[in-house]
């Protein structure tokens, strides 16, 4: 028994390592499965070079206690909220983007692992298992497999923080696999439906929301490109709109959500929308549509859907679908009429694999019964075969 001077102390069941870390002295026994290392020739030897390892680490800065001893406590202070908040404030994001992160954030700090209603934020790192993240999901059945991932993705980032920072020697969050989700299909309105709305909200409310609304579904152009348009990004003599401002939870952006500008060819409909409209916004030079209520731009969707789409569509006793709908309806009336999908994808911003993706059960739907009339056409009277067979 007794002290070395390289700080590997042999006592007569355990061998201990005594440093110096951040101006503190350490001493923290070496452990096998739960028990003290016992004080045999081959552990002294290892000891030894593990110490020598760690002053290493000390001296470049790399070292980590949790890592080296993680039944310290050292990484007890953190604790799995406070390595979520760690983690978002390190995050250079859009403010749309850490919405989201936030309430993925709300969910893990509240989330219970445990029948007794232990939450999961409060688990200190060094203490979190994967089965801990698997029952906090499974105490939510009701979240459908993309929010699951989503959630997850979250975690799973923070606790890669947390092992890059050396808190942790791996991430418990690695081994949880991904929810099987579908998506949701596109659901369009038909044109009876989109001629119903249209005309009912013309009669029933200012003419700015009828301009906003035909201008919607003859454009398809997604809601926050909608509420970011101006008025210098209007061509009306060629027809043509240029997207590339977006407004999303009131925040005005000078990108989409692409992050690529398009030019967007205007059919009658829509650009009649936007000669009504110019009495209203123009001489201002600011946001094309805005909330006739205030006079100001439109920040979010939830006031229209409010003041003006919900109310329209139960009046018309017309299935609910989100405004965001008008832009599949959009994409589906031109493919029904025989537009190709190059031009229909540049359109809406979508490349051409991604539009047929979302778009396939549409194409070329409508000319099913020519298409197949087309090959009826060169068909022949059929010839019956004869039958030989007299009898005889």
């Amino acid at each position: 028994m007794g002290r070395r001077g390289n700080g590997v102390e042999i006592r007569a069941t355990s061998i201990r390592l005594s440093f110096t870390l951040d101006g503190k002295s350490q001493k923290h026994t070496l452990m096998v499965n739960g028990k003290a290392m016992p004080p045999t020739p081959a552990n002294v030897k290892y000891a030894n070079r593990l110490a020598v390892e760690i002053r290493d680490r000390i001296r470049h800065g790399t070292f980590s206690l949790a890592e080296y001893f993680p039944a310290s406590g050292a990484a007890s202070a953190h604790n799995v909220a406070g390595q979520l908040d760690t983690w978002l404030g390190a995050q250079r994001i859009e403010a749309s983007t850490k919405a989201g992160y936030t309430s993925a954030i709300r969910f893990w700090k509240g989330a219970a692992y445990t029948e007794g209603g232990k939450l999961l934020g409060e688990v200190t790192l060094s203490g979190l298992r994967t089965s801990h993240i698997l029952k906090a999901l499974a105490s939510r059945p009701d979240l459908s497999g993309k929010t699951v991932n989503n959630y997850v993705s979250v975690l799973r980032e923070a606790l890669d923080l947390a092992v890059i920072d050396k808190l942790l020697t791996e991430n418990p969050a690695t081994e949880v696999k991904r929810a099987k989700h579908q998506k949701e299909p596109p659901d369009p309105f038909s044109r009876e439906e989109s001629d119903k709305i249209i005309g009912h909200i013309a009669g029933r409310y200012p003419e700015q929301v009828f301009n906003l609304v035909e201008f919607w579904f003859w454009t398809g152009m997604r809601t926050s490109e909608i509420f970011g348009l101006r008025w210098t990004n209007i061509d009306l003599t060629s027809g043509t709109v240029l997207v590339s401002e977006a407004v999303v939870r009131g925040l005005h952006k000078n990108h989409t959500k692409t992050n690529t500008a398009r030019i967007v060819k205007l059919n009658s409909r829509a650009r009649a929308a936007l000669h009504r409209q110019r009495q209203y916004t123009q001489a201002g030079g600011g946001a094309v549509f805005e909330d006739p209520r205030y006079n100001t731009a439109w920040a979010d969707e939830r006031a229209f859907r409010r003041s003006y789409w919900t109310p329209a569509l139960k009046l018309l006793g017309i299935r609910y679908r989100r405004p965001y709908n008008m832009r599949h309806t959009y994409a589906t009336a031109m493919l029904m009429v025989g537009m190709t999908p190059a031009f229909c994808a540049k359109q809406l911003g979508h490349s051409v694999e991604m539009f047929l993706r979302t778009y396939a059960k549409w194409v070329d739907g409508g000319q099913d019964d020519l298409e197949m009339s087309r090959l009826e056409s060169a068909f022949s009277s059929p010839t019956l075969p004869r039958n030989t067979n007299t009898g005889a």
